[in-house]
């Protein structure tokens, strides 16, 4: 802004105008030397300058290295085919941009090599297709070799289990036929009467037994006695794999659980004057309904082994249950061992009662034979049982050894055709000339049709989203200088911008002839304003003050040695302050003399003084 100085009316105006009206010389003279002394105390009175001024306030600045030029691309390649061939066509045309991995040309490709691609494919499906059936095979040939070896060693273990509790029941036959010699001398009547009171009481605790094993059986598939909730979490995955095993298990509990009914409902409604052949009739029924529970049982465990888990029905959950119909099958083979002797020691009575001593004699020796055999059937069962596992775990191994002949087979097979897709891919691949980077087209240095040469340039691109600037500084600024550094960049097509680079380079070693150091600053340049080939003005940004108070040069002036500013009061008058100050690259910055808040004269400091009255024209 221009200053603005009210100027004083001279004497020489004042004679002037005197003159017009018709005085002499001499009169104006007199008439100016007496008014003279008034008008310069009026002038005096009413001096006012207008001046323009600013308020001291903080500021960051900053102290930077000033440098010189030119923008270029960050990267420049030069685009060359790896095979010797036509170009038949460009995908891209010049100035266009052009992405890393596109294709920016194709020679002309070979037809039989393209045939030999596809057919190397088809080869390649159809061989994975072939192996994955054939592992499928061999797969589930294992799978069907495991569940085989699994029921084998559970029919082994139960045909072990019977045998002994086969032998557990001849020995209680036995021992009751020798019991039963023994006491010949008994009361045969009496004996009779025991026998029966004692098949009665194991009865009834045999009915207790078979209601244990209906209520386990039936929580398990749902059915009464059970709890018909108990198998919700896990009713959808009962034999998946075997759906006929749960239609058994279902079938046989129904069969147990009547013949449990009609037994219980006989041996109920004895009363207290029963005849033995009703004892008879009812421990028959019992047997029955012992061995259909003891099927069921047997059912149950096969139907379990056949069964899948889930989240809602763990591993863990699953050998809960086998675990309770294990030992209810005991307790029903107990039941069945104890009821059979019980039965036999009513046999033994009543052929001491009608025999004596040659019944009961024969009847040991019968029990003693059935000993006999019931032992030499266990050592059957334990040799066929061992047999029989031998003989799955061997079919086992061989198809698992066959698995893995057959994947490494597959493996060689697949990698034999994939490695034959790979090397025609690889060849074709060479037919398409690719862009190393991304970025503009800048030229093409062939035309369509012409023969394009294995490793010698056929276009060139590059990447403008960046613009890099080479400068070098003397070995006096190279130590100001550090990667990642922030620069502020002018250049002459934008006079009002200011662009921000940062050093991404910097450069060890001196030019041996400048004797200066290379650096480089990358310049973002997303909208393409900034041109390869422009000269740029860089000032690079080397320490920073903040919160220091400057002052433009135009506000001070010297007067007896000292640095002086103008300063104005709140009553807009002059005050004139001594100050110090230190020299900035474009600012003066205040040592002493002036503090935050102070206004400072500009311009239009000419000739004033302490006390003057000013006119502020900030804009």
């Amino acid at each position: 802004m221009k200053n603005v100085i009210l100027n004083k009316i001279s004497k020489q105006a004042i004679i002037g105008v005197l003159l017009s009206v018709g005085l002499t010389t001499s009169a104006c003279g007199l008439l100016v030397d007496n008014n003279e002394t008034e008008i310069n105390a009026i002038d005096e009175k009413k001096r006012i300058i207008s001046v323009e001024t600013i308020k001291i306030a903080p500021q960051n600045i900053s102290k930077g290295i000033s440098l010189s030029g030119i923008t270029k691309p960050l990267d420049e390649v030069m685009v060359s085919p790896k095979m010797t061939g036509k170009v038949v066509s460009f995908s891209a045309k010049e100035s266009e941009s052009v992405n890393a991995g596109q294709v920016i040309a194709r020679l002309e490709q070979d037809f039989t090599l393209l045939a030999s691609y596809n057919n190397a494919q088809t080869a390649l499906t159809n061989t994975i297709a072939a192996v994955n059936q054939d592992i499928s095979n061999v797969e589930l040939a294992v799978a069907t070799a495991e569940m085989n070896l699994t029921n084998t060693r559970i029919n082994a273990e139960e045909n072990i289990r019977n045998a002994e509790l086969a032998v557990d029941s001849a020995k209680i036959a036995l021992e009751s036929a020798e019991k039963s010699l023994g006491n010949i001398q008994n009361s045969s009547g009496q004996s009779i009467q025991n026998a029966y009171d004692n098949i009665r009481s194991i009865m009834q605790s045999n009915l207790l037994t078979i209601k244990t094993a209906l209520t386990a059986v039936g929580n398990i598939i749902g059915e009464d006695p059970g709890t018909s909730a108990a198998n919700d979490d896990y009713e959808s995955v009962l034999g998946v794999r075997n759906l006929q095993s749960l239609s058994s298990a279902k079938g046989l509990f129904l069969q147990a659980k009547r013949s449990y009914e009609n037994t219980e409902n006989n041996y109920y409604g004895l009363n207290s004057s029963f005849l033995y052949t009703e004892i008879d009739l009812i421990s028959n029924e019992m047997s029955v309904s012992l061995n259909l529970m003891k099927n069921a049982l047997n059912q149950t465990l096969i139907m379990l082994d056949n069964t899948i888990t889930k989240s809602g029905f763990t591993s863990s959950d699953l050998s809960t249950l086998k675990t309770s119909i294990n030992t209810n099958l005991t307790s029903v083979n107990s039941a069945i061992s104890t009821l059979q002797a019980s039965q036999q020691g009513i046999v033994n009575v009543k052929l001491l009662d009608t025999s004596s001593g040659d019944g009961a004699a024969t009847a040991y020796d019968l029990a003693e034979k059935n000993l006999e055999r019931a032992k030499q059937g266990l050592i059957l069962a334990t040799a066929q049982a061992k047999t029989q596992v031998d003989a799955a775990e061997k079919q086992l191994e061989s198809i698992k050894a066959n698995l893995e002949s057959a994947e490494k087979r597959a493996t060689l097979q697949v990698s034999s055709a994939q490695g034959q897709v790979n090397s025609i891919s690889a060849q074709l691949k060479n037919t398409a000339i690719i862009a190393p980077i991304s970025g503009i087209l800048n030229q093409t240095l062939i035309e369509t049709g012409e023969m394009a040469i294995a490793g010698r340039p056929i276009a060139s691109i590059i990447n403008t989203e960046s613009i890099k600037i080479e400068l070098a500084v003397t070995e006096f600024d190279i130590g100001r200088v550090s990667d990642g550094q922030e620069a502020s960049i002018s250049l002459s097509a934008y006079p009002e911008e200011k662009f921000l680079g940062n050093i991404y380079y910097v450069g060890l070693v001196a030019d041996q002839t400048s004797k200066k150091f290379p650096i480089k600053i990358q310049v973002s340049n997303e909208d393409k304003r900034i041109k390869a080939g422009m000269v740029a003005q860089v000032k690079i940004l080397s320490e920073e003050q903040k919160d220091v108070l400057v002052i433009p040069d135009t506000a001070i002036f010297a007067e007896e040695g000292l640095e002086k500013v103008y300063t104005v009061d709140k009553n807009k008058r002059i005050k004139i302050l001594s100050i110090k100050t230190e020299s900035n690259e474009e600012m003066t910055l205040i040592k002493d003399g002036l503090v935050e808040g102070d206004i400072v004269v500009i311009n239009g400091n000419y000739k004033l003084k302490d006390g003057d009255e000013v006119n502020i024209i900030n804009n």
